[in-house]
């Protein structure tokens, strides 16, 4: 109970940088993002969640709004001042070098890492910053040696009746981070034989009938759903036909994402 009502304190303010990175994309309300981008200078003038972590979950939950700060600002950056701009991309990158050097996670070599991948990613091309843009990368390819033959990931087999929705999970970061990189030219994707096609293609097969899976970890599978399944929109936008039973067009809206990844991905995947 004490965790909810301490992450409450933080996720009001960051629901709220989100919805206006979320009105400034999909009707260039310009108060919207003036506002996000004030409210991001306070966070990072104040030194926001730059402190001690005090577990290995608050360690995960600052890597998680990092991200989704990062690519709110992402979002926004273009509107911001030089005031702005010279408050929040030092912090960003603080709080990236913190996460990225997290003994509670950075030995983690399933969906942790590509998380802590999608924070390096978004901080790197938010800020300029070369070293933690390629840092992303390194995780992410670490992620895409992980993915097997069959498109499945060994460590998120592991989690049982969780199984399915830790392949989604896994994904999400990793798709968010090629798109990320795509914004700054370069292409992480790779060709139709690159690992990611498979993780995709196996994700995809669980949520359109979890029987397989159910039989090959023997236990039912909780499906996902929600803003999380955002991944689909770009994939399904960057890679039309590919994956017939992707959804581009679902509501996709989530907090450590960056927001509404319907509206983000009608933006970037031209």
């Amino acid at each position: 109970a004490r965790n909810k009502a301490s992450l409450a304190e933080l996720d009001k303010p960051l629901r709220k940088i989100i919805t206006f990175s979320n009105r400034w994309v999909d009707k260039r309300d310009l108060g919207a993002a003036n506002c996000g981008l004030a409210w991001l200078s306070t966070w990072a003038t104040d030194g926001a969640m730059l402190g001690k972590m005090s577990s290995r979950q608050a360690e995960y939950d600052r890597k998680w709004r990092t991200a989704g700060s990062a690519i709110a600002y992402i979002k926004l950056k273009g509107q911001a001042t030089p005031e702005q701009k010279a408050s929040i991309e030092p912090w960003l990158k603080s709080l990236a070098t913190k996460v990225e050097a997290s003994d509670a996670i950075t030995k983690a070599r399933n969906n942790h890492m590509y998380w802590i991948g999608l924070v390096s990613t978004a901080v790197g091309f938010a800020t300029g910053d070369a070293g933690h843009l390629a840092a992303g990368k390194r995780m992410f390819d670490a992620g895409m040696a992980a993915i097997g033959s069959d498109g499945a990931l060994p460590e998120e087999l592991e989690r049982g009746g969780l199984a399915l929705h830790y392949h989604n999970y896994a994904l999400a970061p990793l798709v968010l981070s090629a798109e990320i990189a795509a914004q700054a030219g370069q292409d992480w994707y790779g060709g139709l034989s690159s690992p990611i096609h498979r993780l995709v293609a196996f994700t995809a097969a669980g949520l359109a009938n979890r029987e397989p899976l159910k039989q090959r970890t023997g236990v039912i599978q909780k499906i996902p759903s929600g803003g999380i399944l955002g991944w689909q929109a770009f994939y399904g936008r960057r890679f039309p036909g590919q994956v017939k039973t992707i959804d581009t067009t679902g509501v996709y809206d989530y907090s450590w994402l960056g927001g509404d990844l319907t509206a983000l991905a009608k933006a970037w995947v031209k």
